[in-house]
């Protein structure tokens, strides 16, 4: 059973980890990870037409390692434009419904805009690189979605541990983002905020991402598609 990171943008080769590596349409970069998520970062949306991003999600979304799409969201802290926004995270809603793909959701200051759009389509979602109020994870995860944490564990001025700590096992996971962090010390790190171990935790989010719907992603497994 690997180590799951649900959410990077820096891969590993370690092969005892599953690494999800995030991209988003126009990177600079290609990426490198077997395994991927693929979405429209609110962040990243100067392109001419959503169209043609619609075109290379999908393109994309159908390759054997996409086993999510995302980041996708929308975002009240960047400067691009709230309309093109909605149409982008409308966009990734749509390939996800239509995929039966997981959704890795971007959410800053816009808790009650997403939920808005996520109420018209019944997705699987993760809220990542939460660190909130407590009081906002359990909204988020009473009404069905999982939260992931990462860096801001590591943060004492974070609500993220204590969000952790609140938040049921099945509904947890946990992530790398865009540090150049040990999937392995998050892991640590979350058992000590929990009182439990790095086993038990890789255990857990193993048997979360499976609900999610990963474990019909992975080669091998898509013989309990139907």
């Amino acid at each position: 059973m690997p180590i799951l990171n649900i959410h990077t943008h820096y891969p590993t080769a370690n092969p005892e980890v599953l690494a999800i590596e995030s991209l988003y349409f126009g990177q600079p970069t290609p990426g490198s990870s077997a395994w991927r998520s693929v979405g429209l970062h609110p962040w990243y949306l100067d392109f001419p037409e959503i169209a043609l991003a619609e075109h290379w999600l999908r393109e994309q979304a159908a390759r054997p390692g996409t086993l999510a799409i995302g980041e996708a969201g929308l975002d009240h802290s960047t400067s691009t434009p709230w309309l093109r926004q909605v149409q982008a995270f409308e966009c990734c809603l749509r390939v996800a419904a239509d995929t039966r793909k997981p959704l890795v959701l971007h959410c800053v200051k816009a808790y009650d805009e997403v939920l808005g759009l996520l109420r018209r389509y019944a997705l699987p979602a993760v809220f990542h690189g939460f660190d909130k109020h407590p009081q906002v994870a359990a909204r988020l995860w009473q009404a069905g979605y999982y939260l992931s944490f990462g860096a801001a564990l590591f943060n004492s001025r974070s609500h993220a541990a204590e969000a952790l700590r609140q938040t049921p096992a099945d509904r947890f996971f946990l992530e790398t983002d865009d540090k150049k962090l040990d999937i392995k010390q998050v892991y640590e790190r979350a058992a000590d905020i929990r009182g439990s171990t790095p086993e038990i935790l890789q255990a857990q989010a193993w048997e979360n991402f499976q609900n999610l719907g990963g474990s019909i992603l992975l080669p091998g497994k898509n013989d309990h598609t139907t």
